[in-house]
């Protein structure tokens, strides 16, 4: 209902505002002179226009607010009441008498043959083996070192040199900052003859005599122990088992089953109905009046000023 009304008020809206556009043209139209009549139509070659002040009453068209009051339908919880069935098992006990099978000791005697292992000792002879140490001399082959000397040569590096005298040229030590003194003549440096040693070195062989290590085989003898085995006898006692028969009374419990009446009690179980109520909440309709603003076109009537033109009778 209520998008009903608005659309309703939305094509009332759309109405007054072509209402408004088409009044507007009018007055631009008399604003201009022109009337409408036939001499206005044909120009004013014909008829010479003159113009007076007349009012008008001109109806413009208003969007208005205005509140109205509409029906709605709410919905609100109301709790009600209904029935409902529940089915309930009620047990019953009843005795039972039945036919069980029951399991009874019962006491019996049996003959059971065995056969015991009896120990026997007696004395046997035992082999056993005995290492025996013994010393015994054998022969080996050994390396012997032994130094010898030996006569051989070297070579040997000797000097044969001499001194000689060799005169040579060295600076002044008298003069002083470069000023000339009467030993040097001025010129800064003196002649000096010094002994020199002129090396000459010679290698010739020289016999020396060495020592030298010289590696012999010889045999030698040395002793050594070595273990031989030997076979003794001794006495001793071995344990055998003798295998007897036997026989002895064993008492044992054997289970018998014998039927046996047994009462027992029985519970079954019956299917009632009842009724029970029970309340649940149930969304009921109802109209509700609200007021609402909405907007509505109004025709408002104004007396306005405009020029209207005059003309002759014989333009028409």
């Amino acid at each position: 209902m209520i998008r009903r009304m608005e659309k309703l008020y939305r094509v009332l809206g759309l109405v007054a505002m072509l209402a408004m556009t088409i009044m507007a043209t009018s007055q631009d139209a008399e604003a201009g002179g022109r009337c409408g009549c036939a001499a206005c139509v044909r120009g004013p070659v014909y008829c010479p226009p003159t113009y007076q002040t007349v009012e008008r009453v001109v109806y413009r068209k208003v969007m208005v607010p205005e509140t109205r009051t509409i029906h709605t339908t709410e919905y609100r919880p109301e709790i009600k009441e209904s029935m409902y069935t529940v089915h309930r098992r009620v047990p019953e006990t009843h005795q039972v008498t039945r036919k069980v099978l029951v399991t009874v000791p019962v006491q019996k005697t049996k003959t059971v043959h065995y056969n015991v292992c009896r120990p026997v000792w007696e004395e046997v002879d035992q082999q056993y083996t005995v290492m025996v140490p013994k010393t015994e001399t054998r022969k080996g082959v050994r390396t012997v070192c032994r130094p010898v000397q030996v006569q051989t040569t070297r070579k040997v590096c000797r000097d044969e040199g001499h001194f000689e005298n060799v005169t040579c040229t060295v600076p002044c030590g008298h003069c002083f900052h470069r000023h000339g003194c009467g030993a040097c003549g001025g010129c800064g440096v003196v002649e000096v003859t010094r002994c020199v040693w002129r090396p000459n070195y010679v290698t010739e062989d020289v016999p020396v005599t060495v020592w030298k290590n010289n590696y012999e085989q010889e045999e030698y003898q040395y002793n050594v122990t070595v273990c031989h085995p030997e076979v003794h006898t001794r006495k001793v006692k071995v344990c055998r088992y003798i295998t007897e028969p036997q026989t002895k009374e064993v008492a044992y419990t054997c289970y018998v089953q014998e039927p046996r009446d047994q009462t027992c009690n029985v519970t079954t179980y019956k299917v009632v109905a009842e009724q029970r109520k029970r309340q649940c909440t149930v969304m009921v309709p109802h109209q509700v009046e609200r007021q609402v603003t909405v907007m509505v076109c109004r025709t408002v009537a104004e007396t306005i000023s405009c020029q209207v033109p005059v003309h002759c009778g014989t333009c028409f």
